[in-house]
């Protein structure tokens, strides 16, 4: 009764991860919605604390620059990637699942905020090409890095121990027609 009962949780528990997912990935713009103004407005603040800087709309001036922050700027498929991952941990609780995503969605938008902070000071002081130059760095490299670092920082903060996705398929195998049936036909090969 116990085992069927834990089961039935399970099963409930992936369903409600699978709709979050497509839920999530049918309205992917929820993580620009967010996280634009956030990393808008607290980049336009620490930009205020080395510049006479102003806001207007998406774009932050310095002097007769203009740095506007397209979707890009703003790491919305990280975040997405991130929330990916975390609903593939089979066992978690909802609320720490939302701890993990909180602590996350830090680290990526401080980073983030760091990012934007190098990138306007580099153009400011020396010029558009260094700024082109160390966006592409940014951009192809250290962003990807930097994403697998918060990932296996909060693997082991929260002590995750397991492949997103591959115990829920290993889960289901187990409990799987497939499975049993290839017990039956190696019993009775015996």
């Amino acid at each position: 009764m116990k085992e069927k009962k834990r089961k039935s949780n399970y099963l409930v528990d992936l369903i409600i991860r699978l709709l979050a997912l497509i839920f999530v990935s049918l309205n992917f713009g929820v993580f620009y919605f967010v996280f634009t103004p956030i990393t808008v407005y607290l980049s336009y603040f620490l930009t205020k604390i080395f510049y006479d800087s102003v806001l207007i709309g998406n774009t932050i001036g310095i002097g007769s620059v203009g740095f506007n922050f397209i979707e890009a700027c703003i790491a919305g498929a990280a975040y997405y990637l991130l929330f990916i991952l975390i609903m593939g941990i089979k066992e978690i609780k909802w609320l720490d699942r939302l701890k993990v995503f909180v602590v996350g969605a830090l680290l990526i938008l401080g980073m983030n905020l760091i990012r934007v902070l190098v990138l306007i000071m580099l153009n400011v002081e020396l010029g558009k090409n260094y700024f082109d130059a160390v966006h592409l760095v940014f951009w192809n490299f250290l962003s990807g890095v930097f994403i697998a670092l918060v990932w296996i920082f909060l693997v082991k903060k929260y002590k995750l121990g397991e492949i997103p996705y591959f115990e829920d398929i290993k889960y289901l195998y187990n409990n799987s027609f497939l499975k049993k049936r290839k017990s039956e036909v190696e019993r009775s090969d015996d």
